[in-house]
């Protein structure tokens, strides 16, 4: 994958430190997990919203359904309208059809 200077938009080598026309410093490209976000079809309790943002997060589960419980009953209605507007707002996952 080519990088360009962010400063002066030149073509950088893959390796450099510094850009050899303007000499500022290379952010360095950083490698990111795949993590959608989304409702997923199987694993979920009510909405699908805490299984949603445990696998986009990486957290457990069971640790996210904990804390939602919690701020419903400590956070009242706030809680409840994020989890709705996330339940609206997080689109379900998406099977493809079976080939036969």
């Amino acid at each position: 994958m080519n990088q360009f200077c962010s400063t002066c938009g030149k073509p950088l080598l893959p390796d450099a430190r510094f850009c050899p026309a303007c000499g500022s410093p290379v952010v360095p490209m950083v490698a990111t997990a795949n993590r959608t976000l989304f409702r997923p079809l199987y694993d979920r309790r009510i909405g699908g919203v805490c299984a949603a943002l445990s696998r986009a997060w990486g957290w457990d589960v069971g640790l996210l359904r904990i804390l939602a419980v919690l701020s419903a009953i400590f956070l009242f209605p706030l809680a409840e309208i994020f989890y709705i507007a996330c339940w609206i707002g997080i689109p379900e996952e998406v099977v493809p059809p079976p080939i036969y």
